[in-house]
C-alpha cells in the first residue's frame, strides 16, 4: 500500500492526516459490513404465549412416537419463531445470570404446565449486549409491551423484560426424554462472526502498513544524515543530502550540509597551513646545513649536522601527513593476502625478518597505496623495535583482521592512546637508538579509520606488542544482505 506524498507538509499534519484516515476508513468499513450483513432477529415474545407455545409442543410430543416427535413439532404454528430439539438429558443446568426473571417466567410457565412436570429455563446474559454485533437471534420476552424498549436496553437488570441472545426452556415428557425449546436461528452466526472481527482486524492492518510506510518516510532522511555523517568521518569528504520534502528534516539536511562544507574548509585550510609552513622550513634548514659545514670543529659539525638531518626528516613526514594524497585514490578491490605477501618480501629482503601467516589470497575494497603505507609503517614499527614481525591475516565475518606482533618491549597500557599522537616517541618504553618522527602510528591510524576501520594495540603475553587492525568489508556484507 502506497500512501500519497505530501509535499511542504511537516511532521504534524502528516500525522493528523494519517490518524483522520486511520478513522475514516475503519468507520466506512465498519458501515459497509453492516449493510452487507443483516442485523440479528430480534424475536419478540408475550409470557403467556410462550407458556401456551411451550405446553402445545409438550403436548405434541407426549401423544406422537418417539422417531416422528421433531417432525411433528415443526408443523407446529409457534415453529415460526421457536426451535424445538428431543435429547436424552438435559443440555443445560438452569442460569442464574436473570435469576428474577427466570423465576417470574417458571411461575407463569408452570400455570401451563402439569404440576409434576420438570423443567429447567436458561437465560444467557452477555457480557456487553449490542443488537447490532449479536452473532444470533436475541429473544425478548415480556409481560407487556414496555413504553420505550430503549430504556430496557439500557438497563435491563431492572424490570420484567427479559433480553437474552440464548433462551432455552427444557421440560421432561413422561418416557425420561427431554423437549428442549429455544429461539429460532437464521444460521447467520459465521457471516456476522466474520463482521464483528473485520473493523478491528481493518483498524490493526490499516495501523500496521501506515505505521510502517511512516516509519520507512521518517526514517529514510535520519539513513541518509546517517551515512553521511559516518562517511565524513571515513572519507571527510562533502556528502550532500538531496532535497527533503518535511520541512523539518530539510533545515536539518541543510544545517549538515553547511556543516560539512564549513569543517572541509577549515581542516583544508589548517593542512595548508602546516603544509606551507613545512616547505618554508626548508630554506632555512639549508642555509643551516651550508654554515654548519664550515664548523672547524668536527664533533660539532656533526652534531648540528645531525640535528638538522633530523629535523629534515620531520619536515618531510610532516608534508607527507598535511598532503594527504591517499584520501583522493579510488578503492579498488585488492588482494589483501598478496598485499601482505609483497610487504614482509619487501621488508625481508632489506634485512629483517618479516614472516606471513595466513590465506593465500582474500579480497578488500580499499585504496591500495594508502592501505600499503599504513601496513608497511606498523611492520617497519615492529622490525625497528622489536627485530623481527609475525603478521597473521584473519578473515571474520564482515571484515579482515590483520594482527602484527613483534618481540620489543611492548607499550604499557598508560601509553598505548599517546602512541597514536603525532610527533610523540615513547622512548621511555621503546629503543632509544631507532630513529623516527613519531607520525608512523598516527598516518597508519588515520588511514585505517578512512577505511573504516581501527586499530588496537596490546601487549604479547610473553614479550612483544601485538597490532590488531580490523577492516570492514562492505561490499561484502551488502552482497549478503541482498541475496
Amino acid at each position: 500500500m502506497k500512501l500519497p506524498r505530501f509535499p511542504k507538509l511537516g511532521l504534524a499534519p502528516r500525522l493528523a492526516i494519517q490518524i483522520i484516515f486511520i478513522l475514516v476508513t475503519t468507520v466506512l468499513v465498519d458501515w459497509v459490513s453492516q449493510v452487507i450483513i443483516p442485523m440479528p432477529d430480534i424475536i419478540l415474545m408475550d409470557r403467556e404465549w410462550l407458556g401456551t407455545a411451550v405446553r402445545d409442543a409438550w403436548d405434541e410430543a407426549e401423544r406422537t412416537p418417539g422417531p416422528l416427535r421433531e417432525a411433528a413439532l415443526e408443523k407446529l404454528p409457534s415453529s415460526t419463531m421457536l426451535d424445538f430439539e428431543m435429547s436424552d438429558r438435559p443440555s443445560a443446568a438452569a442460569s442464574d445470570d436473570h435469576f428474577e426473571k427466570i423465576e417470574s417466567l417458571k411461575a407463569v410457565l408452570q400455570q401451563h404446565m402439569p404440576a409434576d412436570t420438570r423443567f429447567l429455563i436458561s437465560a444467557e446474559k452477555p457480557p456487553f449486549f449490542d443488537f447490532d454485533r449479536s452473532l444470533d437471534s436475541v429473544a425478548v420476552v415480556v409481560s407487556e409491551i414496555p413504553f420505550r424498549m430503549v430504556d430496557e436496553l439500557e438497563d435491563d437488570d431492572k424490570g420484567e423484560v427479559l433480553i437474552t441472545p440464548n433462551l432455552q426452556v427444557q421440560a421432561a415428557l413422561s418416557d425420561g426424554t427431554w423437549l428442549t425449546v429455544r429461539q429460532s436461528t437464521d444460521g447467520s452466526v459465521f457471516p456476522r462472526l466474520v463482521r464483528n472481527f473485520a473493523a478491528p482486524a481493518y483498524l490493526v492492518i490499516i495501523i500496521l502498513v501506515i505505521s510502517f510506510q511512516a516509519s520507512r518516510v521518517l526514517l529514510k532522511p535520519l539513513l541518509q544524515l546517517s551515512a553521511a555523517a559516518e562517511r565524513l568521518g571515513r572519507e571527510r569528504s562533502i556528502t550532500t543530502i538531496p532535497e527533503m520534502d518535511i520541512p523539518e528534516y530539510k533545515a536539518i539536511a541543510d544545517s549538515f550540509n553547511d556543516m560539512q562544507t564549513r569543517l572541509k574548509r577549515f581542516v583544508d585550510e589548517r593542512t595548508q597551513m602546516l603544509a606551507a609552513i613545512s616547505h618554508d622550513l626548508n630554506t632555512p634548514l639549508t642555509r643551516l646545513r651550508l654554515l654548519a659545514e664550515d664548523l672547524s670543529d668536527r664533533h660539532q659539525r656533526a652534531q648540528v649536522l645531525s640535528d638538522i638531518g633530523e629535523m629534515e626528516m620531520m619536515i618531510h613526514s610532516a608534508l607527507a601527513f598535511a598532503r594527504d594524497d591517499s584520501r583522493q585514490e579510488p578503492s579498488v578491490s585488492v588482494d589483501i593476502a598478496s598485499l601482505l605477501i609483497s610487504i614482509c618480501d619487501t621488508v625481508s629482503d632489506a634485512g629483517p625478518s618479516a614472516r606471513y601467516r595466513g590465506p593465500d589470497h582474500a579480497f578488500l575494497s580499499c585504496r591500495p597505496v594508502a592501505l600499503r603505507r599504513a601496513i608497511s609503517n606498523l611492520i617497519d614499527n615492529g622490525c625497528k623495535y622489536g627485530g623481527q614481525v609475525v603478521v597473521d591475516l584473519e578473515v571474520v565475518a564482515e571484515a579482515v583482521e590483520i594482527r602484527i606482533a613483534d618481540q620489543g618491549p611492548g607499550i604499557p597500557e598508560q601509553d598505548r592512546e599517546k602512541a597514536f599522537m603525532p610527533f610523540q616517541r615513547l622512548e621511555t618504553s621503546r629503543n632509544r637508538q631507532t630513529g623516527g618522527t613519531g607520525l608512523g602510528l598516527p598516518i597508519a591510524r588515520d588511514i585505517i579509520r578512512s577505511h573504516g576501520g581501527d586499530i588496537m594495540l596490546q601487549n604479547g603475553r610473553e614479550e612483544g606488542l601485538i597490532v590488531t587492525v580490523r577492516l570492514p568489508r562492505p561490499a561484502q556484507a551488502a552482497l549478503r544482505k541482498t541475496a
